[in-house]
């Protein structure tokens, strides 16, 4: 596992020298909550963004979160997500608020009694808005809310059904580098 995520962000980050510099790296800390959790726990992870026009960017982020669901139970989850983000007032302004929505593979694995289960993969989509606060013209932090649907049930639901269906939500701050534009 340690191999496949080495290369995954070994190819991450050829990709954004490959992009001629108009990228946004960064690294994210936060927490996440389950609907069936005891309580929340905390997560990691990097991302990078391609600017696709002016006020719009393609997020691309990996996360790991690890979490005591019970006493003898933990749940390990790798997000790999995929955004579309919209800044609502531009990328140039010192507080630039945005909203994103996408989808992404998640990797769990639980761990009962000692006993690693296998791997499973689910498929999600998600939505949210944050907002980015300028700390220099390539350096900022970052604030953002997400929920998570997994395997959402659409058919013969309604969206506000399925909105009030959630698997998990995300709040993260990050701290960021703009290494292009």
């Amino acid at each position: 596992m340690k191999r496949w995520i080495l290369v995954v962000v070994s190819l991450w980050l050829l990709s954004a020298v490959s992009y001629a510099g108009d990228v946004d790296l960064g690294y994210r800390g936060g927490y996440m909550r389950m609907p069936d959790a005891d309580d929340g726990a905390g997560m990691v992870g990097a991302f990078l963004r391609f600017a696709l026009g002016e006020d719009v960017l393609l997020d691309t982020a990996i996360y790991y979160h690890d979490e005591e669901l019970s006493e003898d139970v933990s749940l390990e989850l790798i997000p790999i997500q995929l955004s579309l983000m919209l800044y609502l007032l531009g990328t140039d302004g010192p507080v630039r608020p945005f909203m994103l929505g996408g989808c992404g593979v998640y990797w769990t694995r639980t761990t009962e009694n000692g006993v690693r289960s296998d791997s499973e993969y689910d498929f999600g989509g998600h939505l949210g808005a944050g907002m980015d606060f300028a700390l220099s013209e390539r350096m900022f932090i970052e604030a953002d809310f997400r929920y998570i649907w997994l395997d959402a049930e659409t058919e013969g639901n309604t969206l506000s059904d399925v909105a009030h269906d959630y698997e998990h939500w995300v709040a993260g701050i990050a701290l960021a580098f703009r290494l292009g534009r």
